[in-house]
């Protein structure tokens, strides 16, 4: 049994009452076979996430995973920023839930896919993309924000995970809310960052040194020397394309006879469209864990009538 077929059903609100009444919990309470004299709640839950930028959530209807897209045109952002050491760009979007009962609520965080325009979906759950992308070129990092939605906290990047272009910090499992906690059915909500920063190359420096020397009235040589530099910072792009190569030439007759004659040559360097960056599928996963030890996390509670 896989772990969706295993998982809670999951509804929009908490309405997923699991109770026992002619009916005993056999594993989400106890091992009890004497029946229940009363209708008794045992749990219910509900798991819905919305982008920062979108009106309505994505509610998981059925305990499945709910997705959510990451546009092209957010990760191209990083193509923007100047200097040196510009800061990455920001996008973020909101996990809510509610576990009553016993229950609590746990979810995997997923970067999985990118879909192009045409639908062509690329798999990048290795955590590396095609370098023909501007997300190839980029490090993005996903992370649950801090206290008030802070997310200026960007996390170091793991040892051995520098070559990554997707880095996700706390995905497996990530506690939403634990089992037993939510006695008045209150909805958990948890911010989460995404980081976006381009892999600049190396930046330059460029030197300049002048010496000047000069000899005074009464002989004597004074000598001063100045330095100054500049940071050079290589423009964010994609790879180039290939160039755009232009000759002309020219002869023309003078009065004379003569036949002069000229050639020129300029080119221009092709870079491709980033405005087709895919779209990044970010998956959301939730689970349901339980104060019962005999429950394993996204276990569906069994039930038996009683005789």
């Amino acid at each position: 049994m896989n772990r969706r077929d295993r998982l809670y059903r999951v509804a929009p609100v908490a309405v997923l009452a699991l109770c026992a009444g002619s009916l005993t919990a056999q594993a989400l309470w106890s091992d009890r076979d004497d029946g229940a004299s009363t209708t008794m709640p045992t749990g219910a839950v509900s798991f819905a996430a919305q982008a920062a930028d979108a009106t309505t959530p994505v509610v998981s209807t059925d305990g499945g995973p709910v997705t959510l897209t990451l546009p092209g045109s957010e990760i191209i952002r990083v193509l923007d920023q100047t200097g040196p050491d510009p800061d990455p760009v920001f996008w973020r979007f909101t996990m809510s839930g509610a576990a009553l009962g016993i229950t609590g609520l746990a979810v995997d965080v997923r970067l999985d896919s990118t879909v192009d325009r045409d639908g062509t979906v690329t798999d990048i759950s290795a955590g590396t993309a095609s370098p023909s992308t501007v997300l190839g070129g980029s490090v993005v990092k996903v992370y649950p924000a801090a206290a008030g939605g802070d997310c200026s906290a960007v996390p170091v990047t793991p040892a051995g995970q520098e070559d990554r272009n997707v880095v996700i910090y706390d995905g497996d499992g990530y506690q939403l809310q634990a089992a037993g906690t939510n006695a008045g059915g209150s909805t958990r909500t948890q911010e989460w960052c995404v980081a976006m920063d381009w892999i600049d190359d190396p930046d330059g420096v460029y030197a300049n040194q002048v010496q000047a020397t000069a000899v005074g009235m009464n002989g004597e040589v004074s000598t001063a020397i100045a330095d100054w530099s500049a940071v050079v910072a290589f423009p964010r792009s994609l790879h180039t394309s290939g160039d755009y190569v232009n000759e002309a030439s020219v002869i023309g007759t003078g009065a004379d006879g003569s036949r002069p004659r000229d050639e020129d040559g300029w080119h221009a360097v092709l870079f491709p469209d980033p405005s087709a960056e895919p779209s990044v599928v970010i998956t959301l996963d939730p689970a349901v864990t339980n104060l019962n030890p005999s429950v394993a996390t996204g276990d569906q509670p069994s039930y038996s009538a009683t005789p």
